[in-house]
């Protein structure tokens, strides 16, 4: 396996397991009741896209060619960390 192979692995596990936490959240946001859902309806939807745009620059960079794909690591590190601080607020919130 290739070292963009490892590292494209490595963020797709870290971006899947979030989605997963995202997922739990929404379920007790959703036991909570009709107001403490709509109340966070808009910070879900916000971390659903911010999860679309991580697996985007993913997506990318497991295209980009083997010379170019290293420039792009910022890239997809500042995204999913972006990605990763957001859900961390949203779930200090609940």
């Amino acid at each position: 396996m290739s070292k963009r192979d490892e590292y494209a692995a490595k963020m797709k596990q870290q971006i899947d397991e979030t989605n997963l936490a995202i997922d739990e959240l929404e379920r007790k946001a959703a036991k909570a009741g009709n107001a403490a859902e709509k109340k966070y309806d808009g910070q879900i939807a916000k971390l659903r896209q911010q999860a679309t745009e991580a697996t985007d620059k993913l997506d990318a960079l497991k295209s980009a060619a083997e010379e170019s794909w290293e420039k792009m690591v910022d890239e997809v590190e500042n995204v999913a960390k972006a990605f990763k601080q957001s859900f961390n607020y949203f779930k200090s919130q609940l």
